[in-house]
């Protein structure tokens, strides 16, 4: 018998060099950072709290009886802002730095610009061990921890190697492999919060992502190609030396403009050289619309994860408890998503029906947080807002496909260079809002301003054209083209 598509493909991925090992590095890298995602909260309320409110030192915002405190409640809020202004200033630096990053790696490939991501991202929970220890040490610090790792993308540098191997067809499909573990990581990391006190688990955490850092060194293989990287560094040097060349005649022949060095004119092509690497998006309108896409669905994602533990610690005491039970669903029915239902989904109705159903959720979760009453309110939205992870390894895969195989990299960095700014704005948008619907009947309804970010995106969705964007017509036409020109051969 003929061996299904979807048992082709796991076999093939198994069997690839680099996906299998960056997807185990994506588990371990989430077990660490999900592991303290609801202990930063209430680490940086008391932190606050001690430095700016005298808080006993032997005291913390930890319980719900102490949480309650007026002090804590006004720790709670800078913390909250300073999460807000951290968010805001990674993405600014992500924004300049990602298009950058992935295509640098185009010329000297994936492995180093990992490593080095993996080494920065140490910097983040060894703050948060430190700030346990010295419970006078300015937040700052962490947040400036937090905001350095922001200068490489581990996702850019990981979907850019996983497009070097897998075909077209399947790259939706090993995206929402890459992005399940993720959500495993996710799923399995509250948990280990809950036996653990908030130091242990910073601890826990640190060790696990230098666990992945001395892996990497000796078992993460290259994924480009040498052939690859050669032909970029080529066409990178001769286009560059012609754009050095006709900037320079161009100085020199305007009677206007002063003549200017080689040297500095190659100093100004190199400081504005991330914004001429973002204008791949500009090529047509089709990456145009992706741009699009990419923003307002970034402006509710970032608005969502950077805000909802804060608001739901708050309004509904959620303990440690509850936000392991949060990202055990969002973990587990995300690996269920993005591992069998976007491969699913993705051979049956196409990428384009895929990215529209995905917002039309992300639309539909972003309602029910808007006027949720229970915590089991919290966790229905959490459960539906799991359909929304399809959409970017989907979108993610659609420009991976429709580019040369020596542009993954400046590509993926380039879309990601503009969700960053939308995830820049989009925290600081809905923090704004929720000033405002605070103390008010339904405080959460500042979440139906991404709801309204994440229906402006299924709308531009439905406009996106099935020939550029489902991999199936792609395939199809590909084997009509080899077909024709089969054909013409025996008829010569």
């Amino acid at each position: 018998d003929k061996p299904s598509s979807s048992s082709t493909f796991f076999t093939f991925f198994i069997n690839s060099s680099g996906p299998p090992q960056i997807m185990c590095l994506s588990i371990l890298y989430t077990l660490s950072f999900g592991s303290i995602i609801g202990v930063v909260p209430s680490v940086i309320t008391t932190q606050y709290v001690h430095i700016h409110h005298n808080l006993d030192m032997n005291l913390t915002c930890d319980d719900t009886d102490t949480r309650q405190l007026a002090s804590c409640v006004d720790g709670n809020g800078e913390g909250l802002t300073a999460a807000t202004v951290s968010s805001f200033i990674s993405n600014v630096i992500q924004f300049f730095t990602a298009s950058l990053i992935g295509s640098v790696s185009d010329v000297v490939g994936r492995r180093r610009l990992f490593l080095i991501a993996q080494g920065i991202s140490l910097l983040y929970p060894l703050a948060l061990v430190l700030l346990q220890l010295y419970p006078m040490m300015n937040p700052a610090w962490f947040y400036a921890a937090n905001m350095t790792s922001s200068l490489i993308s581990f996702i850019t540098i990981s979907l850019s190697a996983i497009s070097d191997v897998i075909p077209k067809k399947w790259r939706s499909s090993c995206f929402g492999i890459l992005f399940g573990g993720y959500s495993l990581g996710f799923a399995l990391s509250p948990i280990l919060a809950i036996p653990l006190s908030h130091f242990e688990v910073s601890l826990l955490s640190l060790i696990l992502l230098t666990g992945g850092f001395i892996y990497s060194i000796f078992y993460l293989p290259e994924t480009l190609s040498k052939e690859t990287s050669d032909k970029m560094r080529r066409l990178r040097q001769a286009a560059e030396a012609e754009a050095l060349n006709a900037a320079h005649d161009d100085h020199n022949n305007n009677l206007f403009i002063p003549s200017l060095s080689r040297r500095t004119i190659k100093l100004r092509r190199n400081l504005f050289r991330p914004f001429r690497e973002i204008l791949i998006l500009n090529r047509n309108n089709f990456f145009r619309l992706l741009a699009v896409l990419a923003f307002f669905s970034g402006m509710s994602t970032s608005g969502d994860q950077t805000l909802i533990l804060y608001y739901v610690q708050q309004q509904f005491n959620f303990s440690d408890q509850d936000v392991a039970i949060f990202f055990v669903i969002i973990g587990l029915l995300g690996i269920t998503v993005q591992v069998f239902g976007l491969h699913l989904m993705t051979e049956w109705l196409g990428e384009k029906i895929v990215v529209v159903v995905a917002f039309f959720f992300g639309a539909f979760h972003n309602c029910i947080y808007a006027f949720a009453a229970t915590k089991l309110d919290i966790f229905l939205a959490a459960g539906i807002g799991s359909v929304t992870m399809m959409a970017f390894p989907t979108i993610s895969a659609i420009k991976a496909n429709n580019v040369n195989e020596y542009e993954q990299g400046r590509i993926q960095g380039a879309l990601l260079a503009v969700s960053s700014l939308a995830s820049a704005i989009g925290p600081i948008t809905l923090r704004l809002t929720y000033e405002k619907t605070r103390g008010t009947k339904y405080p959460g309804s500042f979440f139906l301003v991404a709801t309204l970010f994440y229906l402006v995106a299924t709308l531009c969705a439905t406009t996106l054209p099935n020939d550029q964007t489902n991999s199936l017509n792609q395939e199809q036409e590909r084997i009509k083209e080899t077909s024709c020109s089969e054909r013409s051969l025996l008829i010569n």
